[in-house]
């Protein structure tokens, strides 16, 4: 194909097809496999890059005057030298179906090119034919992909911009380069950025994810100047916020507003040239949470992964869709296929050739996205939880993988602490129909709904840096009254599966041994700032009966380094975006 198509004429049959599916057709399903059911479809959002929802959606380009598809702001300027700087939001009207039909309606009647510009250019659309869709709204159904947005867009800009004026120089990308090799991750954060200072402009989405949440506060404090760190925490805080599974309306307002705060920041620092259509789009990210939920339900990162699969097959650069498509049909059908022994033997080394195709391990964001999640798992990590009305008894373990078990005995000391610990589990249990064995089973590692926390001295060490809402200073499990605001950090010595006697009853609890790092000064601990602590790598509280915890309470792992800040050895401790499942 030498030249695109017009955009209209290229989806024009989907849009009938789309069309007969809104009125329904009849098929058999699963459920009913006796008699034909009916079913309807609808496309309820557009996802994809700014230029290209504009062209798909009926807008037009960022470049226009009206270049927003979610407000009519103008943005004054001539091709290449657009203002989308002022963030007077108060200001901007906001646009809506009723509107944009009217203006669409104004456009198609129009009998000469010239005033159908000059209409398009007025209102900032043209026609579409998803228009012709009866419960089409361009306006909201048009999201704001979060992973352009923010990551590949405004994340990657102000690297260039600090750069260019020269806030970070050479030296200070050496010294980046220094930090992030102190930083130690569990291995499914996935690939670390490499050679920072001459590779971030290849930066992939989920790079630039990590980078962002994880490791830029840690390796930006002394690098960059605190105005400008200070401006750039708001947004790593509201990234942090919104690229999580479980999204309340409240912190979709509290990032709405660090965006909102980052941006003015950004055009006092650097003037209005610098402000690009991403960091106005930042203030309108809300709505499309607001319609359509967590980010993980519309971001783009598996699109992403599949024009990563896509780009490395092999083609002689010639008719590649056609190639491609062969490609795709011989993989399903080599996956298809029900080899024998005979077949495996004599054609085995083509078909792993084929299966080979597609590599089908998914790591850092997308492999989140496809692990399945209990929420009712997570919601038992939440402070807002009274532990003492959670029944944490393991009655099946579908869904969690535990390693080789192996027999062990429990000194008198943690058998003490272990019936203080369920105890607070179970405080309408008396007692005397309490009996606490002796006796466990360990393991190296577990594996819960596809996250795997580890042990210390295992193979899988890494995993075992935990935070959670459980520990006090003094040994003892915080009740739901003086539970701290931000849960703390650990690292687990032991997994067991531990049995305990309530009544005539054996209750399985699958439970983590853990050393609760001890928390310095005040100054030491805030060093660099939210969101990242400083606790003391080589002292612990005190042992008590939070040295136990059920693994449902842990809050998620984190990431971490070690550093010295003033003469005291700590742990830099970076908490997820994310719970443990």
């Amino acid at each position: 194909m030498k030249t695109e198509p017009p955009t209209n004429t290229f989806i024009e049959p989907l849009v009938k097809e789309l069309e007969t599916a809104w009125i329904g057709f009849h098929m058999k399903s699963f459920k009913c496999s006796e008699s034909p059911t009916k079913f309807r479809l609808a496309l309820i959002c557009v996802g994809c890059d700014i230029p290209a929802s504009r062209k798909l959606c009926g807008f037009l380009g960022h470049a226009a005057t009206k270049g927003c598809n979610k407000c009519m702001k103008s943005f004054e300027g001539g091709v290449g030298e657009k203002n989308y700087g002022g963030f007077d939001v108060s200001s901007w009207e906001l646009r809506n179906l009723r509107s944009h039909c009217e203006a669409v309606k104004k456009i198609v009647r129009c009998k000469t090119k010239t005033n159908r510009e000059r209409l398009e250019k007025e209102y900032g659309v043209r026609y579409s034919v998803l228009l012709e869709l009866d419960y089409f709204d361009p306006v909201r159904m048009t999201v704001i992909d979060p992973m352009h947005n923010l990551f590949l867009g405004t994340a990657k800009r102000m690297i260039s911009l600090w750069k260019d004026h020269k806030i970070l120089l050479p030296e200070h990308f050496d010294k980046i380069q220094l930090q992030m090799e102190k930083v130690q991750c569990p291995s499914d954060v996935g690939k670390l950025p490499q050679k920072f200072a001459s590779s971030f402009g290849s930066f992939n989405a989920d790079q630039f994810k990590n980078w962002t949440i994880l490791f830029s506060i840690f390796t930006l404090t002394g690098c960059l100047p605190i105005d400008h760190l200070e401006y750039w925490r708001k947004f790593v805080i509201a990234c942090k916020l919104l690229c999580t599974r479980y999204l309340s309306r409240n912190h979709v307002k509290i990032s709405n507003f660090l965006l909102l705060s980052f941006c003015k920041k950004v055009e006092q620092a650097f003037g209005c040239e610098s402000i690009t259509p991403n960091m106005h789009m930042h203030v309108h990210l809300d709505k499309c949470l607001y319609d359509f939920g967590p980010v993980y339900s519309f971001w783009l990162f598996s699109f992403e992964r599949e024009n990563g699969v896509l780009g490395s097959i092999p083609t002689n650069k010639r008719s590649i869709e056609t190639q491609l498509m062969r490609k795709f049909l011989k993989y399903n059908h080599s996956e298809d296929l029900c080899i024998d022994e005979y077949t495996e033997d004599q054609f085995g080394t083509e078909f792993q050739k084929l299966l080979e195709m597609y590599d089908e391990r998914e790591r850092g964001t997308l492999n989140q996205m496809n692990r399945f999640t209990n929420y009712d798992f997570v919601k038992l990590s939440s402070k807002d939880i009274h532990v003492e009305s959670v029944y944490w008894v393991f009655e099946s373990f579908d869904g969690i993988k535990i390693s080789t078990l192996k027999n062990c005995s429990l000194s008198d000391r943690d058998v003490v602490f272990l019936k203080e610990m369920y105890s607070t589990l179970y405080p309408s249990i008396e007692e005397s129909n309490l009996f606490v064995c002796n006796t466990c089973r360990s393991a190296k590692y577990v594996d819960i709904f596809g996250s795997v926390l580890g042990v210390k001295l295992g193979r899988s060490s890494r995993s075992s840096m935990i935070i959670a809402y459980w520990h006090k200073d003094d040994g003892n499990i915080c009740t739901y009254d003086d539970m701290e605001l931000a849960p703390r950090p650990g690292q687990i010595q032991k997994l067991i599966v531990h049995n305990v006697m309530i009544g005539n009853q054996s209750c399985v609890h699958l439970l983590a041994r853990v050393q609760w790092f001890k928390k310095p000064d005040e100054e030491t601990f805030k060093h660099y700032g939210k969101p990242i602590e400083a606790w003391h790598s080589n002292m612990f509280d005190r042992d008590g009966p939070s040295t136990y915890i059920p693994v449902q309470r842990i809050k998620s792992k984190f990431v971490f380094a070690y550093d010295v800040i003033r003469g005291k050895n700590v742990i830099v401790v970076m908490p997820r975006e994310r719970f443990l499942c």
